[in-house]
């Protein structure tokens, strides 16, 4: 099931899911930790995220504050990966589990028994 994913689907979504679920997992921090925390998790989260965090500054509405940041650059990567790559792609996604970082951890799911 996993090799009927182009190669190129793997080389543009695999990061790209990365950098959407460190996203969200730095929203979730963020809910729970100071903004200026000296935990590791949150600092490496944060160095990796400051990029894609910047590039949707640009385009993120003035009402987003800065704790919501993640969560809607998560939102905007969800979408491209969702919506947009699929069709420039050519990779059929009815469901999110059939995304190829989802479909690739649902496989090792099954293959490890959980």
């Amino acid at each position: 099931m996993i090799t009927l994913i182009p190669p190129i689907g793997f080389l543009i979504d695999i990061p790209l899911g990365i950098l959407m679920w460190s996203l969200v997992g730095q929203f979730v921090l963020g809910i729970f930790l100071r903004d200026d925390s000296r935990l590791a998790l949150m600092r490496i989260i944060r160095g990796l995220n400051m990029p894609i965090l910047f590039l949707t500054g640009l385009i993120q509405p003035a009402f987003i504050n800065d704790r919501l940041a993640p969560m809607y650059a998560g939102l905007v990567l969800f979408i491209a990966r969702y919506y947009l790559f699929p069709l420039i792609i050519g990779l059929d996604v009815e469901s999110f589990s059939q995304m190829p970082l989802e479909k690739l951890l649902l496989s090792a799911k099954v293959d490890l028994g959980l």
